[in-house]
């Protein structure tokens, strides 16, 4: 199903940002860019702006190996629960158009994702970080958000909280 031939507004993208990884959000972006066919909004998902504007409290967990291992989750709030956006992490290199990953774009679904089954067989990951194995691992890696859906009205700074209380 394609929605971006009755949508005049761009496809929100949301890279996750790490101030180690500022190169590669930049040819993230650029990638997107350079190959898509459907006009885009790029916006860099930055745990220091969202702690400035107090959107984010989430103390950090040895487990986090990036800055936005948790504010990926306030994509559809980021979005304001309005039709489809996508997150990617930082690493990502596009070789095609994200168009023929919009085309794919089914309302039944509040996410879409691949649910790959990634066991990893190393033991350490970027910067030395412990790689933790748990059920499916890197599937929030690139995800598509149905904001506007009921089930992601949960994904609110707010939840955080609930984490944190956990």
């Amino acid at each position: 199903m394609s929605i971006q031939s009755s949508q005049t507004k761009p496809f929100k993208i949301f890279i996750g940002y790490d101030t180690r990884e500022d190169l590669a959000y930049e040819v993230c972006r650029f990638s997107l860019l350079k190959r898509s066919s459907i006009p885009l909004e790029v916006i860099p998902i930055k745990q220091t702006e969202l702690r400035a504007e107090n959107l984010f409290w989430r103390e950090r967990n040895k487990l986090e190996s990036t800055e936005f291992s948790f504010t990926r989750f306030l994509t559809p709030y980021l979005a304001n629960y309005e039709g489809w956006a996508l997150f990617v992490d930082c690493d990502f290199l596009y070789l095609a158009d994200i168009k023929e990953l919009v085309d794919e774009i089914d309302e039944k679904y509040a996410i879409m994702c691949v649910k790959h089954d990634y066991k990893p067989s190393e033991g350490t990951k970027m910067d030395g970080a412990v790689q933790t194995v748990y059920p499916r691992k890197n599937w929030s890696s690139m995800v598509l958000y149905n904001c506007g859906h009921a089930k992601n009205r949960v994904l609110s700074p707010f939840f955080f909280l609930i984490l944190v209380v956990l």
